[in-house]
């Protein structure tokens, strides 16, 4: 049995596996998780990176509301961001050890290292024992760690586009020619496998986030030259 949405595979009747899934299937089911392993990086990746961003933008801005409380105390009210300098320290505190915790660097290593094996496994789908590369790939994925549903929606919504098949819809576009019946029926039956709109939803949700991290500082620095003299 294989799910390749969940990258698992049973090879308990492996020798009736190589008559219903020929190095073909095997090949799809790869690519599959190769795409699945690069959408991984590029979220661990851009999740690294804002929280490196995050903890020297934070930390430089607390460095500009110190100096500003000391040389423009008539034009900003000290008060108050000694207050959002503390709220600031504090989300500074858990950016770090979040990102400590999540050991981004490594993880991202680990599946680079993967996805070059898969690549180079293959390579060698065509000439090799197609029940080594069974295992092997199994080897691969055994040491991996598990993908997202973010990660497999992404590689879902490409196949989609490359298929001109709606993600919302679940259905073929209008107007579509030369449709692949076969590939399109595998799109449609990785679309039925998740929610678009909770993925959807993720993706939107993740990105707010990020707006409103950023925009918090500038906000309190405003707030703190409007309210200069109140308290």
């Amino acid at each position: 049995m294989i799910n390749i949405s969940n990258e698992v595979v049973s090879l308990s009747h492996i020798s009736d596996n190589k008559l219903k899934y020929d190095k073909g299937k095997w090949k799809k089911i790869m690519d599959t998780t190769q795409s699945n392993y690069a959408n991984m990086i590029k979220r661990l990746t851009r999740k690294s990176k804002f929280s490196n961003f995050i903890l020297i933008y934070y930390s430089i801005f607390l460095i500009i509301t110190t100096l500003t409380c000391k040389y423009f105390s008539d034009y900003y009210n000290v008060t108050l961001s000694e207050y959002f300098s503390i709220i600031l320290s504090i989300v500074v505190l858990a950016y770090s050890i979040i990102n400590n915790n999540a050991n981004y660097s490594v993880r991202i290593h680990n599946l680079e290292n993967s996805l070059n094996e898969l690549k180079n496994l293959k390579r060698e789908l065509d000439q090799a024992d197609l029940k080594k590369c069974v295992d092997k790939y199994n080897d691969i994925t055994d040491k991996t760690e598990r993908r997202e549903d973010i990660d497999f929606f992404k590689t879902v919504r490409s196949l989609a586009k490359l298929y001109d098949v709606n993600i919302l819809t679940k259905k073929v576009k209008k107007g579509c020619k030369d449709i692949d019946r076969e590939k399109v029926d595998v799109v449609l039956g990785y679309l039925s496998e998740i929610s678009v709109s909770m993925a959807i939803t993720k993706i939107a949700i993740e990105y707010l986030w990020y707006i409103i991290v950023v925009c918090i500082p500038i906000i309190m620095f405003v707030v703190c030259i409007i309210a200069r003299g109140v308290l």
